[in-house]
């Protein structure tokens, strides 16, 4: 085979122009500064979009890692790709509307039938369909290139169904910028947001032709899917919404987004499901995954579908040897940005010349969307003759691709600056007739099997891809002007689905610390050395409490403190299926929601869940790793509660959020006092202690009633003191305020009259009347009220699922009228 293009070096031994003054500055470094810089930037690669694991050990999700050099291409070679990119482009968007319409390519023999009929991806429901707003079939294309030997760069793939790349490419360019800024001092590397202004433009002039106040939404598959760091990354640089298909209705021939306010017309849907899934009712009938009835709303002209579905159509490689002629026939012109070497074994020519030859080839499925690739050089002669004897009996099924060495690029290695094949995703978009191409893109160092499969799922090292400019210019974007929006200060098109995940993320984040909370404070008593009858009467309320809260079994709970079943389970709990849980579902939520928390928020939840996940483990007789990992997850979801309160705007979604916060809490706080109150009258005292410590009530309790803690003081602090942020009444009244702020037409009227109500009964209980006498103290009362509070939460929870999230019409009380409960305003 050749020897490799090398990006880097000429083939004198000299560094290309273009590459030295960057090289220089590498070169100036210590080896250890370089590293650190690689480091760091792998640090902030993962850190801001470290998805993590949702699939389980059987599916991992694709393992990136982050290069500091970049591909660098000045800007003469740049326009000359960028031409043949944009030209491609222009070639594939009228074959698709010839094959989706008049078909007569296929007619005059310019087009094979088998590569449009046979192919899954030809969705005959989609033919004669003519797009909205005047856009295109394809309005986002991209395509992997390789750099050939003699330096010319050929298409390996090309990508129109729901590529991946642009915000991969942006998030490249902002982590190197950060973490290397001496490269850029010296280098006009060309900017990438005027390219996402021009895509925004161009989805807002699309929208504008279809409604006069356009709605552009992302289509996602949801966080299971690969890429979804890349839709949430989009949609926001986008300025559109993201929504998965069960966000989205169709009435009457019309998309609606379903959020608290009912529902919203869309207008544009940027898709990034595969096309077969869109529409249930007329494509794949059992997809969970698109909007039913969403191709008759795009026949009706109520909504521009990007790319329209079917446009994989045309990205099976077989299509490659016909597109030369049809660049001729369709733009008269010469195909600038030609494939690499490519063949269909469904015709006799080219079958012959492969099984000649086989080993010059590599086969791919005709029709699969990441076929794998089948290397006849690593097959042994039973293999070979089998494939052989499978190309004679289905040569259709079979496209032959030369064998490819990849163009080289230098990549940072632990010993130094070291060659690698690189795989290069540029893309392009269409704005108003226009196509324009990103100056830049992801380059990929790639090895095995990914040398010759091209989706991004298969992860590998990426790198910033450089453009130079020769002298100072940017895309030019220009203004859509639009009619003034109604100023609105409230009531944001929240999703109904997010609302859901927002309430129940902030539940979770309210398990978890109570959690923590409860396991420190008994191990906290394990670790101060020899136990005294204190210290056992206080591990077993904890214990009872930890039961009663379902963190630890009942066996374990009765076992002798610090004996060797009960330090066991208690280690066990901290890590054990009841954490695992509340983790799983803090870390599911959080995934679902991750387009509605900030990059703060969302580095935060993810250091609860590695603490959860990593450092909450138990060595031995010494529990002083443990009890520092509980002391971090307490301060992370401190940290996390804090950003919910000071940076959030009060909306819908902070609403949802802190509401749910309040409900774990309220039923939290609520168990824990029965739990603590139920044991002995003897142990009234250590409970009463331990209800304060647990409710961060301590240095209040003492500031207001510096003798010993009296049963009435303590439990009117920690149930009945609507200032008290760690009490019972102070979340019952918050709870009121955000289901009062979110009720709209009485739909939330039971909900939020059962929070009422219950808040009265709780700021009506006379708290000093349980003690009537020094020694005679009447604590049922109380363990009545905890006992009634935490049953009716959970009712209550259930009546705001209902009210909120399910859809359903919900009954309205007749015959009274919702009251604030009593001194909510003084509260």
């Amino acid at each position: 085979m050749t020897a490799a293009y090398d990006e880097m070096a000429s083939g004198q031994g000299t560094i290309r122009q273009h590459w030295r003054e960057f090289m220089a500055t590498i070169w100036s470094m210590p080896a250890a500064q370089l590293a650190e810089r690689q480091a760091r930037a792998r640090a902030h690669f993962g850190e801001a979009d470290a998805f993590l694991e949702i699939y389980g050990k059987e599916r991992a999700r694709p393992q990136w890692s982050f290069d500091i050099l970049p591909l660098i291409l000045p800007e003469s070679e740049w326009r000359g790709l960028a031409a043949g990119l944009v030209q491609r482009a222009r070639l594939l968007d009228l074959i698709l509307a010839d094959v989706y319409g008049p078909q007569r390519l296929l007619h005059e023999k310019l087009v094979p039938p088998y590569l449009v009929y046979a192919n899954p991806e030809f969705l005959r429901p989609v033919r004669g369909l003519a797009q909205a707003g005047g856009a295109p079939h394809l309005h986002f294309y991209a395509a992997d290139l390789v750099r050939m030997p003699d330096g010319r760069w050929r298409v390996f793939n090309d990508r129109t169904q729901a590529a991946a790349g642009v915000g991969y490419a942006v998030r490249n360019r902002r982590v190197l910028a950060r973490t290397f800024p001496e490269a850029f001092r010296t280098a006009p590397v060309q900017r990438l947001a005027p390219f996402l202004e021009l895509w925004q433009a161009s989805l807002q002039r699309i929208g504008a032709a279809v409604h006069e106040d356009p709605r552009a939404v992302l289509l996602t598959p949801g966080p299971y899917n690969d890429a979804y760091f890349e839709h949430v990354y989009l949609a926001r640089e986008l300025g559109i919404t993201m929504a998965q298909g069960s966000d989205l209705s169709v009435r009457n021939g019309v998309v609606y987004l379903k959020t608290l306010e009912g529902l919203l017309r869309v207008d544009v849907i940027y898709r990034r499901l595969d096309g077969v899934f869109c529409d249930p009712l007329e494509l794949h009938e059992e997809s969970a995954l698109g909007v039913a009835g969403l191709l008759q709303a795009a026949r009706a002209g109520n909504v521009a579908i990007l790319n329209l579905p079917g446009s994989a159509l045309i990205e099976t490689p077989a299509f490659a040897p016909f597109l030369p002629a049809l660049a001729r026939k369709l733009l008269g012109e010469e195909l600038a940005l030609p494939a690499v070497t490519t063949w269909w074994c469904g015709q006799h020519e080219p079958r012959a010349a492969v099984a000649a030859s086989l080993e010059r080839f590599v086969l791919r499925p005709t029709f699969a969307a990441d076929p794998a690739p089948i290397d006849p050089a690593q097959l042994d002669d039973a293999a070979r003759a089998k494939l052989l004897a499978e190309l004679e009996a289905r040569p259709e099924a079979f496209t032959a691709m030369e064998r490819v060495a990849h163009g080289m690029v230098p990549a940072l290695g632990p010993e130094g600056v070291v060659p690698e094949p690189v795989m290069l995703r540029v893309a392009a978009v269409w704005h108003e007739g226009i196509w324009t191409a990103m100056p830049g893109g992801v380059a990929r160092i790639v090895s095995g099997d990914a040398l010759y499969r091209s989706t991004l799922r298969h992860g590998g090292v990426a790198k910033d891809v450089w453009v130079l400019a020769e002298e100072a210019q940017e895309l030019s974007v220009p203004a859509l002007r639009t009619r003034s929006p109604t100023i609105r200060r409230a009531g944001a098109a929240l999703r109904s689905r997010t609302a859901d995940d927002l309430y129940w993320l902030g539940r979770y984040a309210e398990r978890v610390d109570g959690g923590g909370r409860l396991l420190r404070a008994a191990l906290e008593r394990m670790a101060g050395g020899g136990l005294g009858p204190r210290d056992v009467a206080e591990i077993a309320l904890l214990a009872r409490a930890l039961h009663r809260a379902g963190w630890i079994d009942e066996a374990v709970a009765g076992a002798p403190a610090g004996g060797a079943m009960f330090n066991a389970g208690l280690a066990a709990a901290a890590s054990g299926r009841a954490m695992k849980e509340a983790l799983d579902g803090l870390r599911r939520l959080a995934i679902s929601a991750r387009d509605r928390l900030s990059l703060d928020m969302w580095r935060t939840v993810n250091h609860v869940l590695a603490v959860g996940g990593e450092e909450l483990a138990f060595e031995g007789d010494d529990p002083d790793g443990l009890l520092r990992a509980l002391d971090d997850l307490v301060r992370a979801i401190a940290a996390f509660a804090g950003l919910v309160s000071e940076n959030m705007t009060r909306g819908p979604g902070w609403h949802f959020l802190d509401m749910g916060r309040r409900v774990e809490r309220g039923i939290g706080i609520a168990r824990l006092a029965g739990g603590l109150l139920a044991g002995p009258a003897g142990q009234n005292d250590l409970a009463l202690k331990l209800l304060l410590e647990l409710c961060d009530s301590t240095i209040t309790h003492r500031t207001r009633y510096p003798a010993e803690p009296r049963p009435a003081s303590v439990l009117d602090l920690v149930l009945g003191d609507p200032a008290n942020p760690r009490g019972l009444l102070f979340q019952l009244r918050r709870l009121y305020e955000h289901l009062e702020a979110l009720a709209k037409d009485g739909g939330a009227v039971p909900a939020l009259h059962a929070a009422a109500t219950l808040a009265d009964r709780v700021t009506e209980f006379a708290f000093a009347r349980i003690e009537s006498g020094p020694d005679t103290v009447d604590l049922a009362p109380v363990l009545g009220l905890v006992d009634l509070v935490a049953q009716r939460l959970a009712s209550l929870s259930d009546s705001i699922a209902r009210s909120f999230f399910t859809h359903t019409q919900a009954a309205k009380p007749v015959g009274f009228t919702v009251r604030p409960p009593r001194d909510a305003v003084a509260a």
